[in-house]
């Protein structure tokens, strides 16, 4: 493994991350049916824009809030300008929506004259499905079936040092194929590039834009602006016991010894996949659904680079890595996969993917 992350330690440059604002909203602090804007910083692009606390869905307890009809509601954040980060957000959509409806990002917001600058600009309807403008004139990425009357997790991976971005919708990779994929960190976009290609755009996370443009309701909860260590993506899937589910033990720093935890293994063994991409694989591309190999409802999301057969107690498990000094800013995957034979006929339930950040 050592070996491995040295051979690529040459094309990779050293990264530094000064940004330290972290930020998070559940809506939860305030009044149910309370008009969000005035609240928490929250604003709306124009007047009559804004939106309304609800109680009627919720993904941690009590409130979301309600993207609906003249919606365009807008959040604003300062000082990120360098390193790389997370932006989460759960939505739900309910299967009786009709319009469009839109989650946006932008890497320039200054209302009301501008200028205005677009990074990121989803499209979800029943109809269509999801569709990512993602620096092309046109869609050219696979459309994604929406999901709906559920939670889905929508997670942005903003990469200012690398000037580089990758949407992510329950898990799945929203990548352009008429885009050349970044040499160390895969599919994905420049975030200055901008939607439509337009370009012209700044290394900042400007602003968060819930976009409703006249659609019925669709809601979100549990929002936040983190900065990129290790991150879930996507679902696993169950057996015996949940899926195997990771924690982190010490962090990855370059020059010091990564170690990670992985429980929820019947018969505590399991085995450790880890990868530098998530897009394709010897098996064929990624995320590739189990099914045909005996294992309905599991994915493998990592490219197998290495894979490391562990014993663990307890129903647990951990893995250690030394990482070489010089490696800041080089991203990796892992996955488990964990021995059941009793989940399936291929005998295994895995891991939701972790994308993990050198630091």
């Amino acid at each position: 493994m050592t070996r491995l992350l040295l051979s690529i330690a040459a094309s990779i440059p050293l990264l530094t991350s000064v940004a330290t604002a972290q930020w998070s909203e559940n809506f939860d602090t305030y009044a149910a049916n309370s008009q969000v804007v005035g609240q928490g910083n929250w604003e709306e692009w124009g007047p009559g824009a804004g939106a309304f606390v609800s109680s009627t869905q919720s993904r941690s307890l009590a409130n979301s809030i309600e993207i609906a009809g003249a919606t365009d509601l807008v959040h604003q954040y300062s000082g990120h300008t360098t390193g790389k980060w997370i932006y989460r957000a759960w939505q739900y959509i309910p299967s009786s929506l009709t319009g469009s409806t839109y989650f946006i990002l932008l890497n320039t917001y200054a209302y009301p004259v501008g200028p205005y600058n677009w990074s990121v600009q989803v499209e979800f309807s029943i109809a269509n499905g999801l569709r990512g403008n993602f620096g092309t004139p046109t869609v050219g990425h696979n459309v994604v079936p929406l999901v709906t009357n559920a939670w889905a997790e929508i997670n942005v991976l903003i990469d200012l040092d690398q000037n580089w971005i990758q949407f992510y919708y329950n898990g799945v990779l929203l990548d352009e194929p008429n885009l050349p994929d970044h040499p160390a960190l895969g599919g994905g976009y420049s975030w200055t590039g901008g939607v439509f290609g337009a370009g012209g755009g700044a290394l900042n996370i400007g602003a968060v834009d819930l976009y409703a443009n006249t659609a019925t309701a669709v809601y979100y909860d549990d929002l936040s602006l983190q900065q990129a260590q290790f991150e879930v993506i996507g679902t696993g899937c169950a057996g015996a016991m949940a899926p195997p589910a990771f924690t982190v033990i010490l962090p990855a720093v370059a020059g010091q010894t990564y170690v990670e935890q992985i429980d929820n293994l019947p018969l505590n063994a399991m085995i450790h996949i880890f990868g530098f991409g998530n897009q394709t694989s010897l098996l064929g591309p990624l995320p590739l659904e189990l099914s045909p190999f005996g294992a309905p409802g599991c994915n493998l999301r990592v490219s197998p680079d290495s894979t490391i057969f562990l014993l663990g107690s307890q129903n647990s498990a951990t893995f250690a890595m030394s990482l070489p000094a010089g490696l800041q800013g080089l991203k990796f995957y892992v996955q488990a996969a964990a021995l059941d034979p009793t989940a399936n006929t291929l005998g295994l339930t895995v891991s939701a993917m972790a994308a993990v950040w050198i630091q």
